[in-house]
């Protein structure tokens, strides 16, 4: 009894104003219990534990476990934000800045596949989620315009044959999306080599919007 009750018992708090940091060791401890014990397990009580807050100093953070898990969605496509932007930065030629953005959008995933899981499987994970989703999300949606933005560009110039350009953006997300959850959830079903499956999906699905002739 006594190892258990020093098990829950908050480690050292920090100072007051330390709220930013306080409120990333939350995310980064949230994250961890919910990939290691599952959603359900990982009480509100064991994420101040493992961080050495009161649950009552939890609260003042996050309102819920559902708020956390939000939270991390937010801080996950925050980041993605930055290396998609970072990648259309580094090619000169249309389409090879295009399939940067593409190959990017997997390597992310692929590693930081916890903070993936819990942010684009949320609906898995806790499938009582209440109605706020990605497209609540900023940074979600300035990552998706970089994607929809690429296309419409690339049909205007002629690389691309014409079509609509959020249903195209919405269609290769889909193959990314589907491609990164292979890779992370069954990749021992594949023969294939990881990168070179990626690799090629990515340049199947170019060839195949690009404008014959």
């Amino acid at each position: 009894m006594s190892e258990q009750l020093e098990a829950e018992r908050p480690r050292g708090r920090k100072p007051r104003g330390q709220g930013a940091s306080r409120r990333g060791e939350i995310l980064a401890a949230a994250k961890r219990l919910f990939a290691e014990e599952g959603y359900e397990s990982a009480t509100m009580r064991r994420i101040a534990t493992a961080v050495g807050v009161s649950g009552a100093a939890l609260y003042v953070y996050f309102p819920d476990k559902e708020a956390i898990l939000f939270a991390i969605a937010e801080e996950t496509f925050a980041e993605l934000l930055v290396a998609l932007e970072a990648s259309q930065q580094a090619h000169g030629d249309p389409l090879q800045r295009f399939r940067a953005g593409l190959m990017t959008y997997v390597e992310f995933g692929r590693a930081r596949p916890d903070a993936y899981r819990l942010t684009f499987q949320r609906k898995m994970i806790n499938p009582a989620a209440p109605g706020r989703h990605c497209g609540d999300i900023e940074a979600a949606d300035r990552s998706f315009d970089i994607l929809e933005r690429s296309v419409a560009q690339l049909m205007e110039a002629g690389l691309f044959a014409p079509g609509d350009s959020v249903l195209v953006a919405e269609a290769l997300w889909a193959c990314l999306h589907g491609t990164t959850a292979v890779l992370l959830d069954h990749a021992e079903h594949l023969a294939s080599d990881p990168d070179a499956l990626a690799a090629t999906v990515v340049d199947t699905a170019i060839r195949g919007l690009l404008r014959a002739g």
